[in-house]
């Protein structure tokens, strides 16, 4: 079958450095007659999640059948906000940080280890910090290692700076 699409110009349309559909504050595609679609990153989302990503919870995030869109959720909502709210798994403690994992239905799970900055704030307080590690890993040591591209008995940091 033979069709014919007839259309106005979009009024916006937005890609990202890899030419994929994308806008993080509005629709990637609108047109003047207010029609629009959403994409962040190539995955199509529900307007919602870009207009209103504060209703982004953990109920909405694990009630998402699609794996695509719940990453895009995770991600907007904040990986460690996430983690934290959804009472992730704290997996190992040790002198280099917590470990945690968090199970996400139908894809790899969530794993970050929590380190504290070495380095004052301006406060002179420290911040944390939440860094995404392969979900193997087993050790907050072994993870905070990885994050610096070595072998968990190669690092021995004498001085952090």
């Amino acid at each position: 079958a033979k069709f014919c699409i007839v259309s106005d110009r979009p009024e916006r349309l937005m890609v990202d450095s890899q030419n994929r559909p994308h806008s993080d504050d509005g629709p990637f595609c609108r047109w003047r007659d207010g029609s629009a679609l959403y994409a962040v990153h190539g995955v199509r989302v529900p307007a919602w999640i870009v207009e209103q990503p504060a209703r982004i919870t953990v109920a909405a995030i694990e009630s998402e059948s699609n794996t695509e869109i719940r990453r895009v959720m995770i991600e907007r909502c904040g990986q460690e906000r996430y983690l934290i709210d959804s009472n992730a798994v704290l997996v190992h403690t040790d002198d280099y940080g917590r470990l945690y994992k968090k199970a996400v239905a139908g894809d790899e799970p969530l794993v970050m280890v929590k380190v504290l900055n070495s380095t004052p704030e301006q406060d002179g307080g420290f911040k944390d910090y939440f860094i995404r590690v392969p979900p193997g890993m087993r050790t907050a040591r072994e993870a905070v290692a990885w994050t610096f591209g070595k072998e968990t008995n190669d690092y021995e940091p004498v001085v952090e700076t």
